[in-house]
């Protein structure tokens, strides 16, 4: 086990308008406010997107991609970087219209239907994401 200690030095707040895409407004925020790393949390509403689930076996993502109005129960990850660029790791819950929840990894399209509320929770320190040969993903480098 690895870890380090950081602080929180800000909070950016955002709001995530119909039809514009989750973590492409995500990104936008993190360059426009010049974010070095942070925890990220989002609620709202979503219409079209894809969850991921990562398979072992395969070393791969099983990827689903969904058309329908859901509600984004709750969304959790972190901004880390790999090659000077922004890394956005997200995990999703979200309650469809039978009260049933789905989650898994976030992946493109993540197209807001109502709105989508984020919070950013800057660390003061940039993490950084290194390929895992063995699992052929990048992962934190503590």
């Amino acid at each position: 086990m690895k870890s380090i200690e950081t602080k929180i030095s800000r909070v950016i707040v955002g709001k995530v308008e119909p039809d514009e895409d989750l973590i492409n407004s995500i990104i936008q925020m993190i360059k426009e406010h010049d974010i070095k790393s942070g925890l990220i949390n989002c609620i709202g509403a979503l219409k079209k997107f894809t969850i991921g689930y990562f398979d072992i076996n395969s070393k791969s993502y099983l990827q689903k991609t969904y058309e329908d109005y859901v509600e984004l129960v709750s969304c959790m990850g972190n901004i880390s970087f790999k090659d000077d660029q922004p890394i956005v790791h997200l995990h999703i819950s979200l309650g469809t219209r039978d009260y049933n929840v789905i989650g898994g990894h976030l992946i493109q399209p993540t197209v807001v239907s109502i709105t989508g509320e984020v919070y950013i929770f800057e660390i003061d320190q940039k993490l950084i994401r290194a390929n895992d040969p063995t699992l052929n993903l990048s992962l934190l480098k503590i």
